[in-house]
């Protein structure tokens, strides 16, 4: 996806300076929180990828969804699958925010919060989430506590 306002002879935007730019600026969020935190807002180009917008349908098929309806139903796979791997028993509170990029489907980085049940108090933490969707298949990559 070329930006908006670039041709290959823009003075506004140029390949070998401004792409590799943001590249690199997308590296360096991307290695700093697993694609959990990036800050789209330092990107001209955004490399496919994005903030998924919780209040707006656009990555979902049937006009009835939302996307935060989608987001919902992944992270409740990704707290099934942690349950099923660990003796921590989470339950969904919210999901906070979350990240995409084009794969076999659409890989969701999911921030979310549950309540940890098995530690007697209900304590409310966060979690991330990494969910692969395809409408016929679904995958959960990885499910864990949010690193502080």
């Amino acid at each position: 996806m070329i930006p908006a306002n670039a041709t290959a002879s823009s003075d506004e935007f140029s390949w070998e300076e401004d792409l590799s730019e943001d590249l690199r600026l997308y590296n360096e969020e991307w290695e700093k929180s697993g694609a959990f935190d990036i800050d789209f807002s330092k990107l001209r180009y955004k490399f496919e990828t994005g903030a998924v917008d919780l209040d707006d349908d656009d990555l979902v098929l049937d006009p009835d969804d939302t996307n935060l309806a989608l987001l919902n139903r992944l992270t409740n796979l990704a707290i099934s699958y942690y349950n099923d791997k660990t003796d921590i028993s989470l339950e969904f509170v919210k999901v906070l925010k979350a990240n995409y990029h084009p794969s076999a489907g659409v890989t969701y980085y999911i921030t979310f919060q549950a309540n940890d049940t098995s530690d007697g108090n209900q304590t409310t933490k966060l979690y991330q989430a990494v969910v692969r969707y395809l409408p016929s298949n679904t995958e959960v990559i990885s499910c864990s506590p949010k690193p502080c």
